[in-house]
């Protein structure tokens, strides 16, 4: 019996392997039929998931147009401003700044059109002024603001896309003309249609980069990290909140300086620009404007340094029918502010004569347009001391110049510039008013002179060495490594301003840049331009950065004459200059 139980327990017969492994393999192919045919579990579950990225996207497309519909004006045609908590909207009445209706009936606040090109304005007030923040904020339309109340003014750009039209990538003076449609909401729609995301602006209507989320481009060309129905730019070059009128240079000749522990950021016109501060402490002013217990009650919203992609929506949108263009007509375009009290002091250097060049600018001040040299040589003068100045009757300041330094002057000797006497006009007056955006009041101003602009651009691929740094590597490292990537924007090359087999290393950086747009350089430039050479439009300034001067300038000084203008752009290392302001932008 027991060793019948045995035989019985013996391992699985040949037969009965074979019969399982047939078994085995026809559920094999049952299971690979149900995972991999056209039915199968994987491209269900392929199906599954482009499916549900579909019903994403058209989520998000919904959103878009909800968000186009909300935000967007129908009677306007632009997205509505949004403002910020602290933020007062204004227009003019004659005289004054008043409240203005902010749902804009009747067009009330803004209107951009092609002919009254009346851009949103808003306005921040201290806290306690003749009136209090509070009564301002609650008061009815039409109340008038007080000047001495007013610490902060903005404009509003709306998101638009562009083409350039004429004179794309050449140094087209006084012939380029760029085409603009406004999008509804955070969409590229436009009445009509829908702008493209490339950068082939002289084929196509291209949404302008600066109001777009640069997560998968890697923000190069100066987006931000989500969409943007609009953007509020300073209406003015930034001063500071100790800059008075009785001391409207801070105590010293250089109108600022790096002492920003007291000083925040104000935007005013009729007071000297914030000068003489370095580029790392100009970004951390401009980020302090929105910080909790900033002056202005700004909140619910962020602020910035101005980028290169910022500046050229200002100057596309200024370019188009719907702001002031230069045209071949001397009299178009945006005045200079040419304004400068001069003061000249015998330093020793063997640079500019031997002589430094000290000044009060201020700003939304407008001289003679920037063709016109006012009695002067704008090119070889380096400098000019004034030797009496006239407050006139209409509000207009007149300013002679007894001395007149050029470059031919030399350490010690007299100058030998012909003297000369130049009219300014505030902001408000009819000739000041040539110097914004729109000729009229409701434009920016100070794009073309007055102080130079830093901007947070910069060739960010320069070597930094462990030790020794210049100021223009130290700055340059500071912007790499503590700035987010959608505040700044970085350029490649890193060459210095000496020649490469026969080209200026300048140049070469300059083309190294050949895919950026959206930024007023390559768009608006010809192949050769980089090296000072005047190849950008309207015959203004186009020198790019080298590996000493890594940071872009942009609108030129108000001593360059007819090379300061919107399009301008120069160099600076980053330091602290006498000679450059800066201008924050505020979005939501």
């Amino acid at each position: 019996m027991k060793k019948q139980k045995r035989k019985e327990e013996k391992g699985i017969t040949l037969v009965a392997l074979v019969v399982t492994i047939i078994v085995l393999i026809i559920l094999a192919g049952v299971t690979l039929n149900i995972v991999l045919d056209n039915d199968g579990i994987i491209n269900k579950a392929k199906q599954a998931v482009d499916d549900y990225e579909n019903a994403q996207k058209e989520e998000q497309e919904l959103l878009g147009q909800l968000d186009g519909h909300f935000e967007y004006d129908e009677q306007a045609g632009v997205n509505k401003p949004k403002l910020a908590e602290g933020m007062i909207p204004v227009k003019w009445n004659g005289t004054a700044w008043v409240k203005a209706d902010e749902n804009n009936t009747n067009f009330d606040w803004y209107q951009y059109d092609t002919t009254n090109k009346k851009w949103a304005n808003v306005v921040t007030v201290k806290e306690i002024g003749t009136k209090t923040r509070e009564q301002y904020q609650q008061a009815g339309v039409n109340e008038v603001i007080a000047e001495e109340d007013i610490i902060g003014m903005f404009v509003w750009i709306p998101r638009y896309s562009y083409k350039i039209t004429n004179g794309y990538h050449t140094n087209a003076d006084g012939t380029g003309t760029i085409d603009i449609k406004f999008l509804k909401g955070t969409t590229d729609n436009y009445e009509g249609g829908t702008a493209n995301r490339n950068n082939k602006s002289n084929e196509d209507f291209v949404v302008h980069p600066c109001f777009t989320n640069g997560v998968t481009t890697g923000y190069s060309n100066g987006e931000y990290n989500k969409e943007l129905t609009g953007i509020w730019v300073a209406k003015f070059e930034a001063s500071s909140n100790t800059t008075t009128e009785e001391n409207p240079n801070l105590g010293s000749k250089y109108g600022g300086g790096n002492n920003i522990e007291n000083q925040e950021v104000t935007i005013r016109p009729n007071v000297t620009s914030w000068r003489y501060i370095e580029v790392s402490n100009i970004y951390t002013v401009c980020k302090k404007l929105t910080q909790d217990g900033n002056m202005h009650g700004l909140g619910n919203a962020d602020s910035h340094m101005m980028k290169n992609s910022e500046w050229g929506a200002v100057a596309y949108l200024t370019q188009s029918e719907y702001g002031n263009p230069q045209t071949s007509d001397l009299e178009s375009g945006v005045w200079i502010n040419s304004y400068y009290e001069g003061d000249i002091e015998q330093t020793g250097a063997s640079s500019f004569g031997g002589y430094s060049i000290y000044g009060t600018t201020r700003t939304g001040m407008v001289g003679m347009r920037g063709g016109q040299t006012n009695g002067r040589d704008n090119y070889s003068d380096w400098g000019a001391k004034q030797t009496n100045k006239t407050e006139n009757d209409d509000g207009s300041i007149t300013i002679e110049y007894g001395e007149v330094y050029r470059e031919i002057d030399v350490i010690g000797g007299e100058p030998t510039g012909t003297p000369f006497t130049n009219t300014y006009y505030s902001y408000e007056t009819g000739n000041g008013q040539k110097g914004s955006s729109t000729r009229n009041i409701y434009g920016i101003y100070d794009l073309a002179g007055g102080a130079g602009e830093y901007m947070a651009s910069y060739l960010s691929k320069i070597e930094i060495p462990e030790s020794g740094q210049t100021k223009a590597q130290r700055s340059v490292k500071n912007f790499n490594e503590n700035i987010a990537e959608w505040e700044k924007t970085k350029y490649a090359g890193i060459r210095d301003a000496i020649d490469y087999e026969g080209t200026n290393g300048q140049i070469l950086n300059y083309r190294d840049n050949s895919g950026k747009y959206g930024d007023a350089i390559w768009e608006t430039t010809d192949e050769n331009a980089g090296n000072a050479s005047n190849l950008e439009w309207n015959a203004d300034s186009a020198d790019f950065p080298s590996l000493v001067n890594p940071f872009f300038l942009r609108g030129g000084l108000y001593i360059y004459g007819s090379t300061a203008g919107v399009f301008a752009f120069d160099i600076v290392n980053g330091d602290t200059n006498g000679l450059c302001s800066f201008r924050p932008v505020v979005v939501l």
